[in-house]
């Protein structure tokens, strides 16, 4: 009898310890935030986009003067918050601004870091992927690609 009663409580308390499971938030992509937005301005060069905005999620392949922001945040309780800029260069200059989703959603305060650490990065300088700030003389970001 004493084994039995042993084995109900074991099992009512594995039962639960299985009831309590983490679920953490699953952030996506380019973090966007209205503040971001806000500072983009048709005729801004791509180094000024990238030092607001971080590297694009993805490059049209086809076409580079089109520039893509995803944002997707699924949160523990399954709720799913998705927001997308795509941007629009005529040559080195920014020329039209798409936003879809709720731009304005609250992200959890959440911040970004390199993108952030970007722009505190002086004029005629870019941020390394490690973090740190990496002179160009000719003012623009130090990725040729740019």
């Amino acid at each position: 009898m004493q084994n039995t009663l042993k084995l109900i409580i074991f099992s009512f308390l594995v039962s639960l310890l299985a009831a309590c499971v983490y679920k953490r938030d699953l952030p996506q992509g380019n973090l966007i935030t209205p503040d971001m937005v806000s500072q983009l301005q048709p005729g801004m060069s791509r180094q000024q986009v990238v030092q607001v905005m971080g590297s694009p999620l993805m490059y049209n392949a086809f076409d580079d003067a089109s520039w893509n922001y995803v944002y997707r945040l699924k949160d523990a309780d399954d709720n799913i918050t998705e927001k997308q800029v795509s941007l629009v260069f005529n040559g080195n200059q920014l020329a039209d601004i798409q936003t879809s989703g709720d731009i304005d959603a609250n992200v959890h305060g959440q911040q970004r870091d390199a993108p952030a650490s970007a722009a505190a990065a002086g004029p005629g300088e870019a941020i390394s992927p490690m973090g740190s700030p990496t002179s160009n003389p000719e003012g623009g970001a130090a990725d040729p690609t740019l």
